[in-house]
């Protein structure tokens, strides 16, 4: 069973994840938007690095932080309180 994941699991784990860090690398509107780095440099390191490692890389430093959305929507006091 674990040879079995090692050889179909994780290469298909591995390329999944190359995808979707390249297209999020290049959905990216505004290379000002990345942590560090730009476009380029992160396209390069998501394509030329291991597997997985340069995937890896590129969510936990480079990639944009999503805003993260209040837990309240603010509201204006009501009338009579003020």
């Amino acid at each position: 069973m674990i040879q079995f994941f090692l050889r179909v699991g994780l290469p298909i784990i591995a390329v999944l994840l190359l995808i979707y860090a390249l297209v999020d690398a290049i959905k990216v509107p505004d290379d000002s938007m990345y942590r560090t780095g730009n476009k380029l440099i992160w396209v390069i390191v998501i394509i030329f690095a291991q597997p997985l490692i340069g995937p890896v890389i590129y969510l936990a430093i480079g990639a944009p932080q999503t805003p993260r959305p209040s837990r309240r929507p603010s509201r204006p006091p009501p009338d009579d309180l003020i």
